[in-house]
C-alpha cells in the first residue's frame, strides 16, 4: 500500500489540549486503541518525534501522520459539515459578534443542538455554524471554501436553552473564547436574567426560591421533566414587575443552572410559566391561548451581564422580546412601563 504523509499546524483552536483528543476529532471513526497504537510506532509524531497520548499540544506545533489507512478518515469537522450540506435558514437574531463569539436571540421551537432527538441540521448551532462559514473573512474568502480558524473546531455551544425558551444563547467561535466562557458560566461570573409571564402570585414582590431539582428518567433512559424538592442545589431570585389580573410579569435571575430551573421552580410557588405543557397547568394554558394568544410558553433569556474573555471589556448584552410575547402583554393589559428599563421591545 502507497504511503502517505498528512500534517496539520496546530493553532489557538488545537492549542492546550491533549493529542489523543486532538486525532480522535480528526479520526472520529477509529478507536481510541487504535490511534495509541500509531502514536507508539510513530506512524503520528508531533515536530517530527513520537509523542505520548496525553502530551498537551501548543500552538505551532506540527502534527503528522503517516499511516496510509489514515487518509479515508482524515475529515476536518468544519470541512465535513460544508460538504454534507449547511442550514439554509436564519430564525435567529445576531445581538452581538466579535471574531471571539457570537450572542444570537434565539426564538422559541428552535432545538439549540440535535442531541438525542435527531439530526436536524436546522437546529440553532447548524443555523448559526453556516452564518460563520459564509462570512466574509479579511483574505477575502469564506469559511465555507477552506477550513477555517481550525480542522477540529467549529462553532459550539456556550450554554443551552429548552426549545420553547427564546432568548440569548452564545456561541463560540474560537476554542478559546468558548473555553473560557463555559468557564465563567459553571464559576457563575456570567448573570443571566430572564422575563417570564407566570400565571399566579408570587410569594412576595421580591425574594429568592431555594429549592433543590433532580433530573427524572423514564424507563428507558430518556428525560422528563425534572422533580423539585430533592437533588442538586438550585436557586432563583426573582422580582415581581407587575400584575393584572391572574398573569404576574416576573423578571428572574439564575444562581445556579439547573435543566428547566424557572420553570419547575415557578411551577413549584404555584405561578407556572404561561404556556408551559410540562409544568403548568392544561386549562390555564388554554385560557392564556384564547385570551392573550400565546401558543407557546412565555419565558425569554434576555439579558447577559459578563466580562469578555480575551479583551476584558464588560458587556451587557440584551435580546428584545419576539412579538408574540409582545402582543400577550398587551392582551393582558400591561404596559410598555411595566418592562424592565433595560429591556426593549422588536422594532
Amino acid at each position: 500500500m502507497k504511503s502517505s504523509s498528512r500534517t496539520i499546524t496546530i493553532g489557538e483552536n488545537e492549542a492546550n489540549q491533549r493529542l489523543d483528543r486532538f486525532v480522535r476529532k480528526l479520526l472520529d471513526d477509529v478507536s481510541l486503541s487504535a490511534i495509541y497504537k500509531l502514536l507508539r510506532t510513530k506512524q503520528i509524531t508531533v515536530n517530527q518525534r513520537k509523542a505520548k497520548p496525553d502530551a498537551r499540544l501548543k500552538a505551532g506545533d506540527v502534527v503528522s501522520f503517516r499511516q496510509a489507512a489514515t487518509d479515508r478518515h482524515f475529515q476536518p469537522k468544519v470541512r465535513a459539515k460544508s460538504e454534507r450540506g449547511l442550514s439554509n435558514r436564519r430564525d435567529f437574531e445576531v445581538v452581538y459578534e466579535d471574531v471571539h463569539f457570537i450572542a444570537v436571540n434565539k426564538p422559541t421551537g428552535v432545538l439549540v443542538h440535535a442531541g438525542d432527538r435527531g439530526t436536524d441540521k436546522d437546529t440553532l448551532i447548524d443555523q448559526v455554524t453556516a452564518y460563520v462559514l459564509e462570512q466574509p473573512q479579511p483574505e477575502g474568502d469564506s469559511l465555507r471554501e477552506y477550513v477555517k480558524p481550525s480542522p477540529t473546531f467549529s462553532p459550539g455551544l456556550v450554554h443551552r436553552l429548552d426549545r420553547a425558551t427564546s432568548g440569548l444563547v452564545l456561541i463560540g467561535k474560537t476554542l478559546p473564547a468558548m473555553q473560557e466562557l463555559s468557564r465563567m458560566i459553571k464559576k457563575r461570573n456570567v448573570r443571566k436574567t430572564y422575563v417570564a409571564l407566570a400565571i399566579g402570585g408570587l410569594p412576595q414582590r421580591e425574594g429568592t426560591i431555594n429549592v433543590p431539582i433532580a433530573r427524572q428518567e423514564d424507563a428507558r433512559g430518556r428525560r422528563r421533566k425534572v422533580k423539585t424538592g430533592e437533588g442538586r442545589v438550585a436557586v432563583t431570585n426573582y422580582k415581581v414587575l407587575a400584575q393584572r389580573g391572574t398573569y404576574t410579569l416576573v423578571e428572574l435571575e439564575l444562581v445556579t443552572g439547573r435543566t428547566h430551573q424557572i420553570r419547575a421552580h415557578l411551577a413549584h410557588v404555584g405561578a407556572p410559566v404561561a404556556g408551559d405543557d410540562e409544568y403548568g397547568d392544561r386549562e390555564k394554558n388554554r385560557h392564556a391561548g384564547e385570551k392573550l394568544g400565546l401558543r407557546r410558553q412565555f419565558l425569554h433569556a434576555s439579558r447577559l451581564e459578563f466580562t469578555h474573555p480575551l479583551s476584558g471589556a464588560e458587556l451587557d448584552l440584551v435580546a428584545p422580546l419576539w412579538t408574540e410575547l409582545q402582543t400577550a402583554l398587551d392582551a393582558a393589559g400591561f404596559k410598555p412601563d411595566d418592562l424592565p428599563p433595560w429591556l426593549s421591545l422588536k422594532n
